[in-house]
């Protein structure tokens, strides 16, 4: 479901908060990929361990001081493709050099900095497997930003946020594979870039149906959220049941709010939905440049090169 597509705005790393590019996202049932399942289950219900921190939240190739000297350069091209001058175009190729690949975290900070006013940019297509019939599912969410972690900010993370209902398809069939894998790709229409992200899918609940739930930092980054939503966008998850017979709406509280004007707690069928990157390949349409970034032994993502 669409939830405050009119209202939203996305925390991007470099910008604030901001809409940026295209996504999509596809449920993947490689068992290439399940070593993330196994990081992710060492996971205590109380905290996070230091190591899973660092592996899901912070890209350690790049550092904050790399990130915040790029922000005032991103901040300066708000241009496409199409308005490329000869000068950017040298630098461009520039960039294709073997001596100047940048990790995918410090890319997509530039690429959403130039996006950041592309319309409706924040909507994103997630496509997840029916289970019992292997058939592909497809709809459309919205990017929220990038998810702090215990102790990382925003810029450091590398783990994409989004939200959903509990009472969706997509939380089923993607909870009814072990791997929970899925790519996201990210289509910047401004600078002809392509992303596409694979990982794992997190849920954050609050009734204790999901693994993270019980952690009291993703309850809180949920309760937050819950907070960011225009007053309509909180109103569906009091609707009735997604997909069934019709019926008319019951009442519900205006706003998600309670007669005292205050937002009320976020009802058990409110997700926080998180993607936990392992795999990136990134493609520049301009240049035919192409990269691919992965997650070592020692859990740093290391770019290469690769053709297109």
């Amino acid at each position: 479901n669409i939830s405050d597509h009119m209202f939203s705005a996305v925390a991007s790393p470099m910008v604030g908060f901001r809409r940026v590019g295209f996504l999509s996202l596809y449920l993947t049932t490689s068992s290439a990929y399940a070593p993330i399942g196994s990081t992710i289950a060492a996971t205590t219900a109380g905290s996070l361990s230091q190591r899973y921190q660092a592996h899901l939240f912070k890209d350690r190739h790049h550092s904050n001081q790399l990130i915040s000297s790029m922000s005032s350069k991103a901040d300066e091209s708000n241009i496409g493709l199409g308005d490329v001058n000869p000068q950017q175009q040298s630098q461009q190729k520039n960039d294709s050099s073997e001596s100047d690949i940048k990790t995918w975290r410090e890319r997509i900070a530039v690429s959403i900095a130039k996006s950041r006013k592309v319309r409706g940019g924040n909507y994103v297509q997630i496509a997840t497997v029916d289970p019992a019939t292997n058939e592909p599912r497809c709809r459309t969410v919205v990017f929220r930003g990038f998810q702090p972690g215990p102790s990382t900010s925003a810029d450091e993370s590398c783990v994409m946020k989004m939200i959903t209902d509990d009472r969706s398809s997509k939380v089923a069939e993607v909870s009814g594979r072990t791997e929970q894998s899925a790519e996201l790709v990210w289509w910047f229409s401004k600078s002809s870039e392509q992303y596409r992200i694979r990982g794992k899918i997190q849920f954050v609940g609050g009734a204790g149906k999901f693994e993270l739930d019980g952690d009291e930092f993703f309850a809180q980054a949920r309760k937050q959220q819950w907070g960011n939503l225009s007053d309509m966008a909180r109103e569906q998850f009091y609707w009735k049941e997604p997909g069934v017979p019709y019926e008319p709406q019951a009442v519900v509280p205006p706003g998600g709010r309670g007669e005292d004007g205050k937002v009320l707690p976020p009802p058990d069928s409110f997700l926080l939905m998180l993607l936990f990157p392992k795999r990136v390949d990134y493609l520049r349409l301009g240049d035919n440049f192409r990269q691919i970034d992965e997650i070592d032994e020692n859990d740093v993502f290391k770019p290469e090169r690769v053709n297109p």
